[in-house]
C-alpha cells in the first residue's frame, strides 16, 4: 500500500502521539453543532499558532466519513490540479485511507488533473488538517488535492464536479466535508489584517467568487488559499443551484499570531469559517 509519510510531525505539531493527542484536547472543545455543515475554512499554521482557531472550527462541525481536502501549494512543485496518489497518510495517530474511487472521478471529469506526488513533498497545508479529522472521525476518508494558479474557468469547472460528488452522496444517505486549507493575511499588522480580511470575508459570505479573488488583488490581501476557499465557494453555488438549498456562511473564529508571540505589528491571520445550509 502506497502511503504519503508524515513530513511536518515535529514541526507544526507534535510528533509524538501522546503529546500530539493532548495538545488537540486542548483545542478541540465540546461545543454546539451547526447542522447541515458543508464546507469550512481551516488555518494551517503550527498548531501553536493556528490551533485554537482550528479546534473551535473543528469542534463546531461532525466530521462525515468523506473529506474533501484543497490546499494551497507553497512550494510551487507538481501540477496545477493535483491529485495526490498515495492510498493512506501517515500521522502520529496512525492511517487516515484516501477514497481512491472519488480521486478517479475527479480525474475522470477534469482532464487536466494529474496524480502526482511533487505537490506534497514539502507541503504542509494539507497534513496539518488530519489529526483534527482523525480525532473527530478515525473511520472518515480524505480526497486530497493541492490547487495553484486556476484559471477562473477551472475554478468553476472543480467545484461543479466536487458538487455533483456531493449530491450523488446525499442521495446515497451519505455526507461530506470539504475542507478549504487557507490563512488569512500574512505579515502585516494585527489592524490592518482585520481591515483587510474583514472585507475578504465579506466577498466570502456573499458565495461572491469573482468579489473575493477581485478584492484579494486590489487591496493586496495575502490569503494563500485563495484557490481552495475559491473552489469552495463555487461548490456552494453549484449545489444550492442543484439542491434548491440555501446556504450559509458563519465565522466561529478568528485570531492573529499575535495573541501568541505579543507581536501585533506583524502578525498572521487565522479565519474558520462554517458554509451550511437550511
Amino acid at each position: 500500500m502506497s502511503i504519503r509519510s508524515a513530513i511536518v510531525a515535529g514541526q507544526f505539531y507534535p510528533g509524538d502521539k501522546t503529546a500530539l493527542e493532548s495538545e488537540l484536547k486542548k483545542y478541540l472543545k465540546p461545543q454546539k453543532k451547526i447542522a447541515n455543515t458543508l464546507a469550512i475554512t481551516a488555518p494551517h499554521a503550527g498548531y501553536i499558532y493556528s490551533g485554537k482557531t482550528a479546534g473551535v472550527t473543528y469542534s463546531s462541525i461532525d466530521i462525515p466519513d468523506t473529506v474533501f481536502i484543497m490546499c494551497p501549494n507553497h512550494t510551487g512543485m507538481g501540477y496545477p490540479l493535483s491529485l495526490h496518489p498515495a492510498e493512506s497518510w501517515s500521522t502520529p495517530l496512525g492511517l487516515i485511507y484516501s477514497d481512491q474511487d472519488i480521486l478517479n472521478e475527479i480525474k475522470n471529469k477534469i482532464p487536466q488533473a494529474e496524480f502526482d506526488i511533487k505537490a506534497q513533498l514539502r507541503e504542509h497545508s494539507l497534513e496539518v488538517q488530519l489529526p483534527f479529522i482523525q480525532t473527530l472521525n478515525p473511520n472518515a476518508k480524505i480526497v486530497p488535492m493541492t490547487l495553484a494558479g486556476l484559471p477562473f474557468e477551472m475554478i468553476q469547472k472543480l467545484g461543479a464536479v466536487i458538487a455533483d460528488i456531493i449530491i450523488g452522496l446525499e442521495k446515497n444517505g451519505k455526507k461530506s466535508l470539504i475542507v478549504a486549507s487557507s490563512d488569512m493575511t500574512h505579515f502585516e499588522s494585527k489592524d490592518s489584517a482585520k481591515q483587510k480580511d474583514d472585507l475578504a470575508i465579506e466577498k466570502i459570505k456573499k458565495l461572491d467568487t469573482k468579489g473575493f479573488l477581485d478584492v484579494l488583488e486590489k487591496k493586496d490581501i495575502s490569503v494563500c488559499g485563495v484557490y481552495p476557499i475559491s473552489v469552495t465557494i463555487e461548490a456552494m453555488l453549484h449545489y444550492s443551484k442543484h439542491t434548491g438549498k440555501n446556504i450559509y456562511v458563519k465565522l466561529v473564529d478568528y485570531s492573529t499570531s499575535g495573541e501568541v508571540t505579543g507581536d501585533n505589528s506583524d502578525v498572521v491571520a487565522y479565519a474558520g469559517l462554517v458554509f451550511y445550509y437550511d
